[in-house]
């Protein structure tokens, strides 16, 4: 790759006065473009996608200690650190994730490093994606194959591993049957492809005559609407009176997750996705635990080896994500626009060149 021009400062979509409910995202050109350290990288950014968690980051309902956002970015290598070899990541495209950096030490990282106490999150603790350059530890950027439009890979990252992750931890079964609150949105969609692709009898749960046919399209056994149809008694009916065998919730409310627990059937699996916008607590009683021996887990990212499996998926064609891309200075109404559940499948951004 021949050597580009790096400069010296860069457009980046920044909070300007901390989150909170009524946060904006201000575009400026003055942000100082960061140099790799040792082990690092330089990523030349052209897409991010936009998160549902982006939402609650910006207005404060989850901890945000840096002021740029994003989390699901694709770009080239432009620049490396000492320690890593030009000849081998140069030019090339990788991906920037939630799961920014992990210790790789500690004994949790030896069982799975995705739940390292001492990691560090894209746009939370770390500088996001909004911008157009960011730098990352060379050991966890995800590289993207060459086959993989960048726009429809970014969501991948984060929509798409979390919802293989979600589905590997189920631990079903090829004919089971999974429901996926949330089916239409950001993860849910993703998780349609991979269940189906994965031989799960899918019932989507979500609302709109829009999100019913995109399920639908991508596979979905059956779509309920939690605004008109009767959810429970229609789970219980295809699932011959005794539930899913697992549940993954994508949706925010506490009684998309109160629903969710009611349709598991004996031994059944409730992983846990959606991130509320107001705390609550998982109505389940050591009783219903105890006689029906259900398991409930949580989920936010996927192992390096998922991520590979994932993207071998994505170049077969078996899972492909329905965006909506928007450019860079629209990226406030964007925000605004997750929040009120308007955009169905993933918003992805163009990141100014």
């Amino acid at each position: 790759m021949t050597a580009v021009a790096i400069p010296k400062t860069q457009i980046a979509a920044v909070l300007p006065s901390g989150a909170t409910l009524e946060a904006r995202l201000d575009i400026r050109n003055d942000r100082p473009v960061p140099t790799p350290a040792e082990g690092e990288v330089l990523v030349k950014l052209e897409y991010s996608g936009v998160c549902h968690s982006d939402v609650h980051s910006v207005r404060g309902e989850t901890p945000m200690l840096t002021d740029v956002a994003g989390h699901e970015g694709v770009g080239r290598v432009v620049q490396v650190g000492s320690g890593v070899d030009d000849k081998g990541w140069m030019g090339k495209r990788v991906g920037i994730r939630w799961l920014y950096s992990s210790c790789l030490e500690c004994e949790i990282c030896e069982r799975n490093h995705t739940a390292c106490p001492y990691q560090r999150n894209a746009g939370a603790n770390v500088p996001g994606t909004f911008q157009q350059y960011l730098v990352s530890p060379a050991a966890h950027v995800t590289k993207i194959p060459e086959e993989l439009d960048p726009d429809t890979a970014a969501p991948l990252l984060c929509a798409g591993i979390a919802m293989y992750s979600s589905i590997m931890k189920t631990k079903t079964l090829p004919g089971d049957w999974i429901v996926l609150p949330g089916a239409g949105g950001g993860l849910g969609h993703m998780g349609v492809q991979i269940a189906v692709k994965k031989g799960l009898k899918v019932i989507a749960i979500d609302s709109g005559e829009k999100k019913k046919q995109l399920c639908l399209k991508l596979g979905a056994t059956i779509f309920l609407d939690y605004k008109t149809d009767n959810v429970e008694s229609e789970v219980k009916a295809l699932t011959s009176g005794l539930g899913a065998h697992a549940v993954i919730c994508t949706a925010q409310s506490e009684a998309a997750y109160e629903q969710s627990l009611r349709l598991l059937r004996s031994l059944g699996v409730l992983v846990c996705v959606g991130i509320p916008n107001v705390p609550f607590r998982l109505p389940a009683s050591p009783f219903d635990m105890i006689v029906k021996g259900l398991t409930i887990v949580g989920n936010s990212a996927g192992t390096a080896r998922e991520m590979e499996e994932l993207m071998e998926m994505a170049v077969a064609g078996d899972v492909k994500a329905h965006i909506e891309c928007f450019e860079f200075d629209q990226i406030d109404d964007v925000i605004q626009r997750l929040g009120r559940s308007e955009i169905d499948g993933r918003a992805v951004m163009r990141i100014p060149e």
